[in-house]
């Protein structure tokens, strides 16, 4: 929509063409419109693009998917460590763990914007700790990959 697709309204006083919902004419600053018309408007919420609402899913995904890699692998750990400890574990972590997913699931879909930014926030918090893991990890198997090389090229093997 261009300017010139808005009704216009002509100033009474210096014929100017002044766009509807001015309240003043451009050029002689006359009120346009006499006494005290009010407009009652409604607010409406903006509406999320479908692409953020398709990026928003997606990050919720990988961010579940991260949650439950890391509720497992802490459970392993416990099992490897103290085998007796898993079960209150699981017993605590379980219900928080799908809570927090199904949170992230739905919230990321959900029409609420105080709901959707908790949901985003949980999502966020999640995924870069996943990212900062793989990372991690990718590290340390980097350093192993250059000792092996270092020991190879002195002879040592």
């Amino acid at each position: 929509m261009t300017r010139s697709d808005l009704p216009h309204i002509n100033c009474p006083e210096c014929g100017a063409e002044n766009n509807s919902f001015a309240n003043v004419c451009w050029i002689c600053r006359r009120p346009l419109y006499e006494g005290d018309e009010l407009v009652e408007a409604e607010m409406v919420s903006p509406i999320g693009s479908p692409r953020q609402d398709r990026v928003g899913r997606i990050f919720g995904i990988w961010a579940f998917i991260f949650l439950g890699l890391g509720v497992m692998i802490v459970g392993l750990g416990i099992y490897v460590d103290e085998p007796g400890i898993l079960l209150p574990y699981l017993i605590l972590v379980t219900p928080l763990s799908i809570g927090i997913g199904v949170l992230i699931l739905k919230g990321n879909q959900s029409e609420n914007p105080w709901l959707r930014g908790i949901a985003m926030s949980f999502s966020a918090l999640i995924v870069s700790a996943g990212a900062m893991v793989l990372l991690g990890i990718a590290a340390i198997i980097a350093l192993v990959a250059f000792c092996f090389m270092l020991v190879a090229a002195s002879g040592g093997f």
